[in-house]
């Protein structure tokens, strides 16, 4: 029986959680996905809400880090090239932010608070450097963000490759070239 870390339960919660939704969580099913006996969770945390706590705290700084990795693009279409492609790719976020969005526990709306105050403000900054004024690249960044919040409902219900409508939603998002200020 191998050792488990912290971040194996919290990888464990965050995948279970993206894959069968929050309701079907428990400590017997992560442990036997991990291979381990319950023992082993109680040796790193004194309840399943501890865990989730401590998992979506994990995801919410992997989105941080995620967006970090991106923002290093200096030019601002190209970044939201990135942007748009990085979030198609990361279905365990797609399940994750779908789950909780519906979830009733109290600590999940914060969290998805958290990320999607954190894209949109990323979306705005990138398309005022994109040549849009602050109105504008408001506007620009919640239809960029509504979209992707659709597609990620679309891919999970229809289980179907998005990537006509990622294309299509890149071409129609990003400015072509800089517009004059």
């Amino acid at each position: 029986m191998a050792n488990r870390t912290v971040q194996d339960w919290e990888d464990a919660a965050l995948a279970s959680i993206a894959e069968h939704g929050l309701a079907s969580l428990s400590i017997p099913r992560l442990a036997r996905t991990l291979g381990v006996t319950k023992g082993s969770f109680y040796w790193h945390f004194t309840s399943l809400q501890e865990l989730i706590e401590k998992s979506l705290r994990r995801w919410d700084e992997r989105d941080r880090t995620a967006l970090e990795e991106v923002r290093q693009i200096e030019d601002p279409r190209k970044r939201l090239a990135a942007l748009f492609e990085q979030a198609m790719e990361r279905t365990e976020a797609h399940g994750l932010y779908v789950a909780l969005s519906a979830s009733t526990i109290p600590y999940a709306a914060p969290v998805i608070r958290r990320i999607s105050n954190r894209r949109l403000k990323f979306l705005i900054e990138s398309y005022v450097e994109a040549g849009l004024n602050a109105p504008e690249a408001r506007a620009q960044a919640l239809l960029a963000y509504t979209a992707y919040v659709g597609a990620l409902y679309l891919r999970l219900s229809r289980k179907q490759d998005l990537s006509d409508y990622v294309a299509h939603a890149m071409k129609t998002l990003i400015p072509p070239r800089p517009r004059a200020r």
